[in-house]
C-alpha cells in the first residue's frame, strides 16, 4: 500500500528518513503546489538513486548551447535525457557532470517546498547508468538542513518574493568589484521589472539566486525598486491585453492547422513572462493531448487545476484528466500484452 498525504502534515525531512529506516526500494511522487512543479525520485535501501526533472534539464541543456529551446520542447519529457545520449548530442561524461549537478541543485530546493501532495509506492525500477546518483539519505538531509538555516537568514533582508530588484547607482561608483559568475548572471537579467520569485524561476535554484541576492543587497550593489502603483496595474492591464488578443489568435490559427508543436513552443515563451496565469496550462494541455503526450498534458493540467478559480473550466479540466489517465493505463496495459 502507498504511503501518501499533504507535505505540510509529514515534511519532507521526516519522509526521506522513513524511507531511509525503512530500507525500501520504490519510487516518490512529488507535487510541489509552491512551484507548480513535479518530480519523481528513485530509492533503494536507503540511498537515492535518480531524480526526474526533465524541465530543469532541458533548461541546462539549451543554456549550455547543446540545443535550441524549442528543440528540447519537441522531445517527450520522460525520453529526454535517453534522446541526448542516443544522439550523442552531449558526451557521456559531460552529460553525467550537468545532470548530477542540477539534480544536486534540484533535490535540496525540494526540502523549501511547503505546500504540496506526495506518494511514495514500493515497486521495482530500473536505473540507466547515466543516470545514477547513489546519494545517502543521511547526508542529503543534513545538507539541506544547512542550506534551510542559511535561506532563513537570507530572508531576513529579502523577505519577500515580490520584492523587485534594481542595480545601485553604488555599483557604478565602485572602481572595481569581485562578483561571481551567478552574481554577473543575475545582475544581466536585473531590470527593475523583475520580482525576486521570477529570478528564482528563470535560474533555477532557489538557494544560489537567494545566497547571491542576499551577498549584493549586503554590499549595496543591488537595492529594492519602488514601484508606482499606478504603473503595475497599467503594466498587468497591457500583458493581460497582448496574451488576449495577440497570442491566443495565434494559437487558435496553429490549432486549426495541426501545429502543435508551433503552438507549444509559443505557449512556453508565454509561460516564461506569465507563470501563474492559468490559461497556459489550460492550453497547453490540450496542445500535449493533441501530440499524444499524456504525462504532460496530465502534468500542465494539473498545474492549471492549482492556479485557476474559474470552478466552471475547473470541472471540466478534471473530468478530462480522468478521462486521459483511464485512456493511457488501457494504452500501457494494451503495449505490456501485446509482449
Amino acid at each position: 500500500m502507498p504511503i501518501e498525504g499533504p507535505i505540510k502534515e509529514l515534511g519532507l525531512f521526516e519522509l526521506f528518513q522513513l524511507i531511509s529506516l525503512a530500507g525500501k526500494k520504490g519510487v516518490l511522487d512529488l507535487n510541489a503546489e509552491d512551484i507548480l512543479k513535479s518530480y519523481v525520485l528513485y530509492f533503494d535501501n536507503g540511498i537515492l538513486v535518480s531524480i526526474d526533472f526533465p524541465e530543469r534539464l532541458k533548461k541546462e541543456v539549451s543554456e549550455r548551447g547543446f540545443m535550441k529551446r524549442e528543440e528540447t520542447i519537441e522531445v517527450a519529457d520522460d525520453k529526454f535525457a535517453h534522446y541526448l545520449i542516443e544522439n550523442e548530442i552531449i558526451p557521456l561524461r559531460t552529460f553525467k557532470t550537468i545532470f548530477k549537478k542540477a539534480a544536486i541543485d534540484v533535490i535540496y530546493s525540494l526540502f523549501l517546498i511547503k505546500n504540496g501532495h506526495f506518494t511514495f509506492q514500493e515497486k521495482d525500477f530500473e536505473i540507466a547508468d547515466y543516470l545514477k546518483l547513489e546519494m545517502k539519505i543521511e547526508n542529503i538531509i543534513m545538507e539541506a538542513a544547512r542550506r534551510i538555516d542559511e535561506i532563513s537568514k537570507m530572508e531576513e533582508i529579502l523577505p519577500n518574493a515580490d520584492i523587485v530588484l534594481e542595480v545601485s547607482t553604488e555599483l557604478i561608483e565602485k572602481e572595481k568589484i569581485d562578483l561571481s559568475p551567478m552574481d554577473w548572471q543575475l545582475l544581466s537579467l536585473i531590470d527593475g521589472k523583475l520580482a525576486i520569485r521570477e529570478l528564482i524561476s528563470k535560474i533555477g535554484d532557489k538557494f544560489a539566486v537567494m545566497k547571491a541576492l542576499y551577498g549584493m543587497a549586503m554590499a549595496g550593489i543591488i537595492t529594492e525598486t519602488k514601484i508606482p502603483v499606478d504603473d503595475i496595474i497599467k503594466k498587468e492591464k497591457t500583458s493581460v491585453e497582448k496574451i488576449t488578443d495577440e497570442k491566443m489568435k495565434e494559437l487558435s490559427r496553429l490549432w486549426h492547422k495541426g501545429k502543435y508543436t508551433d503552438g507549444l513552443k509559443e505557449l512556453f515563451k508565454l509561460k516564461e513572462f506569465y507563470p501563474e496565469d492559468p490559461g497556459i496550462p489550460y492550453n497547453m494541455g490540450y496542445f500535449y493531448l493533441a501530440e499524444g503526450r499524456f504525462k504532460e498534458a496530465v502534468s500542465e493540467w494539473n498545474s492549471f487545476l492549482l492556479l485557476s478559480s474559474d470552478e466552471k473550466k475547473k470541472t471540466e479540466i478534471s473530468e478530462t484528466l480522468d478521462l486521459v489517465k483511464r485512456i493511457h493505463k488501457n494504452i500501457v496495459n494494451w503495449e505490456v500484452l501485446v509482449e
